[in-house]
């Protein structure tokens, strides 16, 4: 389910498992957070992506805490890149301090509901459009410690998404607590099989990934431009340990791009078509086989965004 609607899994292309397209200033949080909301220069940057042979972009800013699904598909339409929103919730520091959905009084039943309301019906700030935005994956993130993550809100996201079947990315703090994540929505019936751990390539313990994977978890690297986690050293030894282990079925690849520092058209560097500028071509040099490449920059993605059931819509 993409912003304008759905497609078939079969024509998401390459794809960035976890990024960003358009964070709007939240009043209330503090200064200094991610912002991208300069929507000339971002359109022409996914064109830029579109042009270097890039196809689809699964943004990961939930709402309430910068998300315009309006600006979203207007930037899909105009640059022919399919943007793929979603629902769920992000760190409590991105949101103002009266934000419903961390208040002590919101129960489970409430943010499943809403949840489910966004990938069924619309996202909330679309929802007066004659063809509301729809939510194609659950997005919730993880403090280092996961006992300071709401309950409620772990159960409702297990909820949702098990009642939807869809996906979900799980931002971690540097691959913290992956293993009680993986298990604790488990315990409420989400299975690891529709799971994404992301940022888990900044905790690049090979043996932890191999485990994760052979339970059935995908993980997500995203470190390939940020040169203080050491990529070389880092996440490209572990990226051809999980493909020499025949674990490329549960690895995608994203860059994470939230800051306006990451995107060329805003000043910085190294810019959307570096995704296939660069990491592509260091998978060919590297010597990855077709196969592999596919798997990791779209046909795992695809996979795992595919809504199945009563869910399926267009094949997508």
């Amino acid at each position: 389910m993409t912003v304008t609607g759905p497609v078939p899994a079969a024509v998401l292309g390459i794809t960035d498992a976890h990024t960003h397209t358009w964070i709007e200033p939240v009043p209330g949080t503090r200064p200094g957070l991610p912002v991208l909301f300069d929507q000339a220069n971002i359109g022409a940057e996914l064109r830029d992506f579109r042009a270097s042979g890039g196809r689809s972009l699964v943004d990961c800013q939930p709402g309430g805490c910068g998300r315009n699904g309006r600006i979203m598909r207007e930037l899909s339409e105009s640059s022919d890149v399919q943007i793929v929103a979603c629902t769920g919730f992000h760190l409590r520091q991105y949101y103002p301090p009266d934000a419903w959905i961390y208040l002590p009084a919101t129960t489970a039943e409430a943010a499943c509901a809403y949840f489910v309301e966004e990938l069924t019906v619309g996202l909330r700030e679309t929802q007066s459009l004659t063809e509301p935005v729809l939510a194609g994956f659950i997005k919730i993130a993880c403090e280092a410690d996961i006992a300071q993550v709401p309950e409620q809100l772990l159960e409702a996201a297990a909820r949702a998404g098990r009642e939807c079947d869809v996906a979900m990315e799980v931002h971690t703090e540097k691959g913290a607590d992956a293993e009680k994540i993986v298990r604790r929505l488990a315990e409420y019936g989400f299975p690891p099989a529709r799971l994404i751990i992301c940022h888990i390539d900044k905790r690049p313990d090979f043996g932890l990934h191999r485990e994760l994977a052979r339970a059935g978890v995908t993980l997500e690297y995203d470190t390939f431009y940020r040169e203080k986690y050491q990529p070389e050293r880092n996440v490209w030894p572990l990226l051809e340990k999980m493909v020499a282990a025949g674990l490329d079925e549960h690895v995608v690849i994203a860059t994470d791009m939230a800051e306006a520092a990451m995107w060329t058209r805003l000043g910085g560097q190294p810019g959307q078509t570096a995704f296939t500028g660069q990491i592509l071509p260091q998978m060919q040099e590297i010597g990855f086989g077709e196969q592999s490449i596919q798997r990791l920059m779209s046909g795992n993605i695809a996979r795992l965004l595919a809504r199945e059931g009563r869910q399926n819509q267009g094949g997508a």
